[in-house]
């Protein structure tokens, strides 16, 4: 009994901890279910806010009607073919999920029937109108899609002007025979042949205007009706502010008449009480006239750096334009590129020359101060004086300025280039350096056959230029 005892006690509390443990799982993959769907809404809400354009969209397409209705369009002829249209749109989003549509339809809608027991056709030109509610399903698809499925419904109207061919190029009217031919004269009544009844070929061009024939004693009905539309189609998003639509619209229309068949015909041309239908199947493309164009985001767009247009060292020349970005406090003025003046064109900013007015040619120490050239050892060196660093780099004559060099070192330099090198006739300003453009020059006249000199003597200036 004791054992019965303690083993329904176990079983109990290993059921109670059992169902605690699972509804303890449960409730925890029910919330984590949940902080996933909420994670999914937000991101897909965010999504839709930053895509969906509330200003009109303006949309022009082509497509082609299809009827439905009385006359059955068995014939061999593509239904497609002269059933054209062209749409204009203007769209309007109210909500990522609903807008407002207002588009406007032209073009030509027919059919055309033949068999033993009748004939019939028609042809008529349709301006259609609608204004439709639509919903895009944004509230339910996923963030980052480019292709969106949408529908509408609305009220419309449609205009037409329903014609017949009834008679070919020369006015002779059709005749139906039980043979399947179209002949000139209608087929006698006990079927026997006609030989005067010539064949005719119907040439679809619709020449009769069906509601002035008034074939049924319809009167001057109107060629006017309201609509009931509903679209399905597909939105392709191209680019932020343009898309594609492809799209059907079927239309339920409050007349019998546009094919000219209602239930007031007799034999032949009987109809039933069902009002007439179609459907308008376009492409079109739409494109955002109104919104201001995005500014297209960079990985860069959320990172901070440091200002350019500052003056880190107070010299009144912002950090952007200042080529000398460490001029210490108290060192006068500047010039525009933000360097400290150097008036005499020494080397040494004004702020620091100990001696303000040194020759153009004068070799100068740390503070500017002219050494004797008694004391000065020049060291084997492939170091250049300031006209050569000129010549090479014209733009340090802006920063730091100078006076040249004298004739006598140009002249010096020009005799020991004719003397030890063969690059004399290269040398056009007669300066004594070979600079980058005559280099250039010199190559281009090899090519150009001006100058009369091997491809090595090329090979060996430009090595000259570089080691000079």
């Amino acid at each position: 009994m004791c054992k019965q005892l303690l083993a329904f006690v176990f079983l109990s509390v290993f059921i109670v901890f059992g169902s605690s443990a699972q509804d303890s799982t449960s409730v925890a993959s029910k919330e984590e279910a949940k902080a996933e769907r909420d994670a999914i809404r937000a991101d897909r809400k965010a999504w839709n806010m930053e895509h969906t354009i509330f200003k009109p969209v303006i949309g022009v397409g082509a497509g082609f009607f299809n009827y439905f209705g009385e006359v059955n369009n068995n014939s061999r002829i593509n239904p497609v073919i002269n059933n054209y249209g062209f749409q204009a749109s203007v769209f309007k989003n109210f909500s990522p999920s609903f807008g407002l549509e207002f588009d406007v339809a032209y073009g030509r809608m027919s059919a055309r029937e033949g068999s033993v027991e009748r004939n019939l056709n028609f042809a008529t030109d349709i301006v259609n109108f609608n204004l439709k509610a639509t919903y895009n399903f944004a509230g339910i698809l996923r963030a980052g899609r480019f292709l969106n499925p949408f529908i509408s419904v609305g009220v419309g109207a449609i205009n037409f002007n329903t014609k017949g061919d009834l008679k070919d190029g020369n006015g002779v009217a059709y005749n139906y025979w039980n043979d399947g031919t179209v002949r000139s004269l209608p087929q006698p009544a006990d079927g026997s042949s006609e030989p005067n009844a010539q064949v005719l070929r119907p040439d679809y061009v619709y020449e009769t205007d069906l509601r002035k024939a008034n074939l049924d004693s319809l009167g001057n009905y109107k060629q006017f009706a309201v609509t009931i539309p509903a679209t399905f189609g597909f939105h392709f998003r191209v680019s932020p502010r343009s898309a594609i639509r492809v799209s059907s619209t079927f239309s339920y229309a409050f007349t019998d008449l546009i094919d000219n068949v209602s239930s007031a015909g007799t034999g032949s041309r009987k109809g039933n009480a069902a009002n007439d239908m179609f459907l308008f199947s376009s492409i079109s493309y739409h494109f955002d006239f109104f919104s201001p164009k995005k500014i297209k985001k960079t990985p860069y767009d959320d990172m901070e750096f440091e200002s350019m247009e500052g003056d880190d060292d107070k010299d009144g020349v912002s950090n952007l334009k200042d080529r000398c970005p460490n001029t210490p406090e108290g060192a006068g003025a500047v010039d525009e590129a933000g360097c400290p003046l150097d008036s005499d064109g020494d080397g040494i900013p004004d702020y620091r020359d100990a001696e303000s007015s040194t020759s153009a040619d004068a070799i100068v120490d740390e503070n500017g101060v002219t050494i004797d050239p008694e004391f000065i050892v020049l060291p084997d060196t492939n170091a250049l004086d300031r006209g050569i660093i000129y010549e090479v780099y014209p733009e340090m004559r802006e920063i730091y300025g100078g006076k040249g060099q004298s004739k006598t070192d140009v002249e010096m330099r020009r005799a020991r280039l004719v003397a030890e090198t063969p690059y004399g006739i290269i040398d056009t300003n007669e300066d004594g350096n070979i600079s980058v453009g005559e280099v250039y020059e010199a190559i281009d006249s090899f090519f150009e056959g001006d100058l009369d000199v091997s491809a090595q003597y090329i090979a060996d200036l430009i090595d000259y230029f570089f080691e000079q």
